[in-house]
């Protein structure tokens, strides 16, 4: 059953959802790192999904039930919220697994702190942090006028700057799977995918060609298919 949980980040206190202890050793656990303006409870469907194994979905900052405080919305408070989690938690040898915007930060991560995860999955977006615009910050006010509060949507615009993240990757050794979009909204571009593959020694990529941006549109089975055995591959190379 996944239960709620709380943990402060200097004082900022944030929600995410746990599936439980470990059932078996055999099988890691996976941190997901929703995107932009999402919260924990939009990876409900992949934790059931993947039961019996362990499955935590972070909220950050502003998002959904954590805190919203007035400042704090950079690149670095959102890596920070990723950090306070996990340590909390005391997770070793997990999968991290991010979507859309949540991957800078779920990278910003993995750079940090590389031998404490056995897999990475990236969803539909490159390793860059980018700087939001007003227009950005006005589109999503008008898409999410009660679910993000205003002044959250316009601290991740005025504290984000460009981050460039591609010569981080480096840093990550262990298997990673990238999965992108074929249709035109995809956020991750071919020559982006390219830069994925010479910079991720371990990387494998799959691209959905009916898909977009939404990676599980229109064929669910073939999204969690392919994350269960990337997940089963990590099983038996943490095994060995």
């Amino acid at each position: 059953m996944v239960q709620e949980e709380w943990v402060y980040n200097h004082g900022v206190r944030l929600h995410y959802l746990d599936s439980g202890p470990q059932v078996s050793s055999d099988q890691v656990s996976v941190f997901f790192v929703p995107g932009a303006l999402a919260s924990a409870e939009v990876y409900l469907t992949e934790m059931t999904s993947l039961a019996p194994r362990r499955c935590i979905a972070v909220t950050l900052r502003g998002r959904g039930k954590s805190d919203a405080p007035r400042s704090g919305y950079s690149f670095e408070d959102q890596v920070s919220d990723i950090e306070a989690v996990i340590g909390e938690l005391g997770l070793n040898r997990f999968c991290l697994m991010a979507y859309s915007l949540g991957v800078p930060y779920a990278i910003g991560y993995a750079a940090r702190h590389p031998h404490s995860f056995a897999g990475l999955i990236i969803g539909d977006y490159p390793a860059r942090y980018p700087a939001l615009t007003p227009a950005w910050a006005e589109k999503a006010l008008s898409a999410t006028p009660t679910r993000v509060a205003p002044h959250v949507i316009r601290g991740l615009q005025q504290e984000s700057v460009e981050i460039s993240l591609w010569n981080t990757l480096n840093r990550i050794q262990c298997p990673v799977m990238i999965i992108c979009g074929g249709q035109s909204d995809s956020l991750l571009t071919a020559q982006q995918t390219q830069m994925y593959r010479e910079h991720l020694s371990n990387a494998e990529i799959l691209t959905f060609e009916e898909s977009g941006h939404e990676l599980w549109i229109p064929n669910y089975d073939r999204f969690i298919g392919a994350i269960k055995q990337f997940l089963e591959r990590i099983d038996s190379e943490s095994k060995s």
